[in-house]
């Protein structure tokens, strides 16, 4: 590896190093980046033809546009960038590999993996070393933050047949699945199966996926589909995220805050639990206990989406500021029984909804506005808010 360049990007506070790296030494790091995030294995289901095209001409020696990584700075050991000489620059850089992103050029990454197993498999030493020695120039973001990573990636795969933007913040955050966020926090991947009664030495489990849907609520202020949204729009919200992002994981701070509100749900409803035989629903109840119903992507997606609205109308500063309210919040009839209203308002709702889960994670939104927004009359009152969102939801669905 040899660094050609130092620029400071001050769009995103960050280094970029420019490299010039063997074609052989560059798979050693992408194969890496592979085993060691998941997420950054897919690629495109079929390759068109330009990128077979590709593919042949690499063979032969081509020289291909330069492949963007970046490493998050909240990796513990930090570096001085300005002053490192380029050994003190390639040893942290590859001392720190498992935590390298690609994000742009994961499908050339994924070629040039294809021509080095066809090499192979041919066993023509000859043209493999030749293929492996092969320069190449890849840029690398040092000391970037992980919002402003999602800032990069957009911007650079504007135009093309990029990852979704969701897609993109699992890549960002996936690391929380191998590491605690709290001691009584666990995220599940997608293959777990939760199991209430095994909760083991964590005390609250929530899927990783179904945290990152609030995760990117709260992001984009909205709690409907990433679909629904203009990238052009995302990206403008990002610009606003990055200046809040500057001493503080948000990503943490949401997942923590909205375990605060279902520990005081917990310590508020006792040992409720859904009675069928005293309720008559229309449908299945949306949950039959406190975890079953607060562990679910409707209510992450409507926390987040209310608390970046409240922010936004400076209600709020920080989730500091929710997390004082939490404490706060109680019931105005003491009445152990308001997940009951929540459930049959719930059915209310699944009856006329043309799709339930756009209607449901809307009325979240609104019920979690009411709960914390200081100027509604149903602040910090759960039964109050319960009822309170539900005419909003009605008068938004008219």
């Amino acid at each position: 590896m040899k660094i050609l360049s130092r620029i400071f990007d001050n769009r995103i506070n960050a280094h970029n190093i420019l490299t010039e790296i063997s074609i052989g030494e560059y798979l050693e790091i992408a194969n890496f980046i592979s085993k060691n995030n998941p997420l950054q294995r897919k690629r495109l289901k079929s390759y068109s033809s330009i990128y077979n095209l590709l593919k042949e001409d690499i063979k032969i020696g081509c020289t291909i546009p330069p492949i963007v990584l970046a490493l998050s700075n909240d990796i513990q050991e930090n570096i001085d960038i300005n002053n490192a000489d380029e050994d003190i620059i390639k040893n942290y850089i590859n001392h720190h590999k498992d935590k390298l992103i690609i994000l742009d050029g994961l499908q050339r990454t994924h070629l040039l993996i294809d021509v080095d197993q066809d090499l192979h498999s041919e066993n023509n030493i000859n043209v493999l070393n030749k293929f492996h020695n092969h320069k190449l120039r890849f840029e690398i973001y040092l000391g970037i933050k992980k919002i402003g990573i999602l800032y990069r990636m957009l911007t650079l795969n504007t135009g093309q047949s990029p990852m979704s933007v969701r897609h993109q913040i699992e890549i960002l955050y996936s690391d929380y699945l191998d590491e605690s966020i709290s001691s009584e926090i666990k995220l599940l991947k997608e293959v777990d199966e939760p199991s209430p009664h095994e909760i083991g030495e964590y005390r609250f489990e929530y899927r990783f996926n179904d945290v990152i849907d609030g995760f990117t609520s709260y992001l984009l202020r909205d709690e409907a589909s990433l679909d629904r949204r203009d990238l052009l729009e995302i990206i403008k919200s990002l610009e606003n995220l990055a200046q809040e992002n500057q001493n503080k994981d948000l990503f943490k701070s949401y997942l923590v805050t909205y375990n605060e509100f279902v520990k005081k749900i917990r310590e508020l409803s006792g040992d409720w639990k859904f009675n069928d035989e005293q309720i008559r629903l229309s449908s299945k109840p949306f949950g039959d206990s406190v975890d079953k119903i607060f562990t679910k992507s409707p209510l992450m997606t409507g926390f987040g989406a209310a608390v970046g609205f409240l922010k936004d109308k400076h209600l709020i500063n920080s989730f500091d500021d929710i997390n004082q309210k939490i404490t706060q919040i109680h019931l105005s009839n003491n009445d152990q029984s308001f997940l009951d209203e929540l459930i049959l308002t719930l059915d209310d709702i699944s009856k006329t909804a043309r799709k339930i889960g756009t209607s449901q994670r809307m009325y979240f939104y609104y019920f979690f506005r009411e709960l914390f927004n200081s100027e509604s009359d149903s602040c910090l009152s759960i039964d109050k808010s319960i009822e309170s969102s539900f005419k909003k939801y009605r008068l938004n669905e008219l």
